[in-house]
Formats: C-alpha cells, structure tokens, sequence
C-alpha cells in the first residue's frame, strides 16, 4: 500500500501567549499574578498542524512567520518535508490568551506577518506540493486579510490540483455580517468538509440552536459535502445529504480549551485519512481534542489514533 493521500493545512501560524485564570479585570495601574502560563506556537491552522504531527499523519502545513526568534521557532517547528513556511521581513504576529473561569478566554492580538500571508506566498508554497487526492484544510481564513481577497480564487486552484477543500474559517472580526455570510455561502460552495462551531453556525445562520442552524444552512451544501459543527463540551454532529450522525465529547475538568476545535480537526482528518467512516471521524475528533487540551503547559508526546478510538469505545 502506497503512502495515505495527504493533508495540507493551509493558513496562520503565530505565537501565543496564555495565562490565567483571571475572574476580574485589574484597575489600571496595579499588578496581577496568574497561576498559569504558557507560550507556544499558535493559530488555528498551526494548532491543527501541530496535532497532525502528533498523530503520525502524512500532512504539511503552508503558512508564513517573521524573521524574527519567534518566526525562526516556527520554521524549526514546521521543517517536514510538506511544510512550507514563508519567511516575511516583518516581526511575527502574537496572540494574547487570557483564560477566565469556566473556561472562558479573552483574546488579544497584534499586526504583524499574517496581515502580509497571501495568494502568492501559498502559491509558492504549493509549487511542488502532491495535491492530486490530498485534502487541503483553509484554516482561519477570517484572520488572513490578504489571502482572503484571493481565497476563492486559491480553492479552485486547489480543486484543479485534484485536492478536496475543507474550510475552518473562524470567526469572522467584522461579525456575521452581509458580506462576511455571502462570503461564507461561497467558501461553503468549493468545500468537501466544513469544521465550524456552534457558535459559528448561529451566527452564520442567524438561529438560536444548533438543530435550526443545521437546518437553516442544509440547501447551501453542495452534494456530499460534510458539514460539522463543533459543540465543545457536548461533542459534535455532522450532516451530509440530509443524513446525521454525532459524537460525545468526554467529561473532563480542563483550564485551557485554547485550540480544542483545532485539534478536533486534526482528530477528524487523521481518521479519514486512515479510512474510518464519519461516525469514527467525529469520534475521533472529540477524543483527540479532549487528550490535548487536558495537559496544561500543551504536550507534543505522540497521540495514537487508534488507542483514541478503542478508549471512546470501551467507554
């Protein structure tokens, strides 16, 4: 058997800064102490690359970071051979994470390299890429200015590659406005598979439970693609020409849930690329992301996908 088609991930890699818990916002002025700390490469796309190592997947990662340190320990994090990481001459963009209780986070973060990733840099990335069969993850998009203006075009050069596209846009900052959901309606239209949350759904969808907000969005999908929304600590569904299927997410007490849906994507393209059913794929995706966001600093241990799965069963 030849080497599993494989998973390119496409989008932002920063650093991020956690710390917490924090209850009550300080008064200017004075100095607070946190318990926890945490500083780690971050972005949704590189979570869900980080994972996928993690995983043993055949995947890469297609980003940029800065040429500064930090910029330079993103390039060392992502040296495989499907990595392609893109050097800008700017300082690297940093993501503040402020955890609260109840597992609330405040986010802050700074311009930097991602204001500047675009059409080009990816497409150089892709150059000499194996996309024929591969799937292609466009990760956090909402928060890549530049490649946004040119996503549509990059999917079809994707599809005309022979990759599958899913999408895991995030949050739009604009909010789910006119254009930002016409936007989506037309990611949605190129897409095999597409990771958004709960959240995400409601205000894509302007409804009020997950059950309307599925829905609500079931005419947009194009024929046999897999829509799947992430409920957090009450798992995750999936639809797919009007059928249904869902997971649970195990219960456990955690303080930092900072990139749980990315790793849920990397729990769920893992699975698929190792042929299990969709049934397996959100049941991975939901044991995956609950090992990795149980460990506080973040671990980088090897994750078995199949230990994941039978431990989800036997339970």
């Amino acid at each position: 058997m030849g080497p599993k088609r494989p998973i390119a991930v496409i989008g932002n890699a920063n650093l991020d800064l956690v710390g917490g818990v924090l209850a009550a916002w300080p008064d200017q002025g004075t100095e607070t102490f946190l318990d926890h700390a945490d500083s780690r490469i971050g972005g949704s796309a590189a979570n869900t690359a980080l994972v996928l190592q993690r995983l043993g997947a055949n995947s890469g990662i297609i980003a940029s970071a800065g040429t500064d340190a930090v910029g330079q320990m993103i390039a060392e994090a992502f040296a495989g051979p499907l990595d392609r990481i893109a050097r800008v001459d700017t300082p690297t963009s940093v993501t503040f994470g402020l955890l609260h209780p109840g597992s609330e986070r405040t986010f802050f973060s700074t311009p930097g390299h991602l204001d500047r990733f675009n059409m080009a840099q990816v497409r150089e990335g892709l150059g000499d890429w194996p996309l024929d069969g591969a799937m292609a993850l466009m990760s956090g998009g909402f928060a890549l200015p530049a490649l946004t203006q040119d996503s549509l075009a990059l999917m079809r050069d994707l599809r005309a590659g022979g990759a599958r596209i899913a999408i895991d846009p995030g949050w739009p900052g604009d909010g789910w406005t006119k254009a930002t959901r016409a936007l989506m309606q037309a990611w949605i239209g190129e897409s095999a598979l597409v990771l958004i949350n709960d959240k995400e759904l409601a205000g894509l969808t302007g409804t009020q439970s997950v059950e309307r907000g599925l829905d609500a969005v079931a005419g947009q999908l194009p024929g046999g693609c897999v829509l799947v929304v992430k409920c957090g600590p009450d798992g995750a569904i999936a639809m797919r020409d009007g059928a249904t299927w869902s997971a649970p997410s195990p219960s456990a007490e955690v303080l930092d849930t900072i990139g749980a849906g990315d790793a849920f994507n990397a729990g769920y393209l893992a699975a698929a690329q190792a042929g299990h059913d969709i049934a397996d794929r959100l049941t991975a995706g939901c044991a995956v992301a609950s090992r990795v966001i149980r460990v506080f600093p973040r671990d980088s241990g090897a994750l078995a996908l199949n230990d994941l799965l039978t431990e989800r069963v036997s339970t």
